[in-house]
């Protein structure tokens, strides 16, 4: 198994104004013209190294009644989830049943862009919407145009070039490490870090990782994603989480840029 950064999702209530913030940070959005419309709409920051973050917002009240992510704009706007992209999809489903771990899926996902192209893809939940830790994510496994489900990666002005890592709370530690190690596979390691003054289990994988948080009070009290680090070979300040509209941004500069 090979696992990468698929995208992060940034959940919002005005799409149109999101998306003019984000580009007063530097970023380029893009947008996928789908033929049949979901119960959200989605504006695309997509990077060079194949991720993207995906603004969204639900389409009306009523999808977001039905929709997994629906609760999590209750409390506020900012980061709703993420996701690896994964090839193997069946032997991960096989591996978080034999550890009972909660699962949903593999569901398939597909639509057909408006020029015509299709994109399909399999989707397994882990955390939100599968009864599991909101610091776990959901994987997908293309099975055919992801060059059409993910718009072409533009410049950004602020030279962002992809996920370098994320970083989540929750109660349980041992838990989401346990069943991160299982979807990453052994090709991890793992160590000992601090961000924000708290410790955290970092789990390294190809060019990207996640830190563990077994602290909410860095979260404001609640579990998930509360931090992506973007790659940029330009030092810059972190963003203005007004105009990230909630999602906490740090940029870093890899070694050797």
């Amino acid at each position: 198994m090979s696992a990468a950064f698929d995208h992060l999702i940034v959940l919002v209530h005005d799409l149109d104004a999101a998306a003019r913030d984000f580009e007063k940070l530097g970023f380029t959005i893009s947008e996928r013209h789908d033929s049949v419309a979901g119960s959200m709409e989605n504006r695309f920051i997509s990077f060079a190294d194949g991720s993207y973050l995906l603004l969204s917002a639900f389409a009306d009240p009523a999808a977001a009644e039905k929709h997994r992510l629906g609760p999590l704009l209750q409390r506020g706007e900012g980061w709703a989830d993420y996701s690896f992209a994964i090839a193997g999809i069946e032997e991960i489903t096989a591996q978080l049943q034999a550890q009972h771990a909660p699962i949903r899926g593999p569901v398939q996902v597909s639509n057909t862009v408006a020029s015509g192209e299709n994109w399909s893809l399999d989707l397994l939940m882990t955390g939100i919407g599968a009864g599991g830790d909101d610091a776990l994510p959901f994987i997908v496994e293309d099975r055919a145009g992801r060059m059409h489900r993910i718009p072409a990666a533009p410049h950004h002005r602020n030279g962002a070039t992809g996920i370098a890592g994320v970083r989540v709370a929750t109660p349980s530690a041992d838990t989401v490490i346990q069943t991160l190690q299982a979807i990453l596979g052994e090709a991890i390691a793992l160590s000992r870090t601090e961000a924000h003054g708290r410790p955290a289990t970092r789990l390294s994988f190809g060019t990207g990782w996640v830190e563990v948080f077994e602290d909410l009070s860095v979260n404001n009290g609640t579990g998930g994603l509360f931090e992506a680090v973007i790659a940029t070979p330009i030092a810059q300040q972190d963003p203005d989480p007004k105009l990230t509209h909630g999602a906490a941004i740090r940029f870093v500069v890899p070694a050797g840029s």
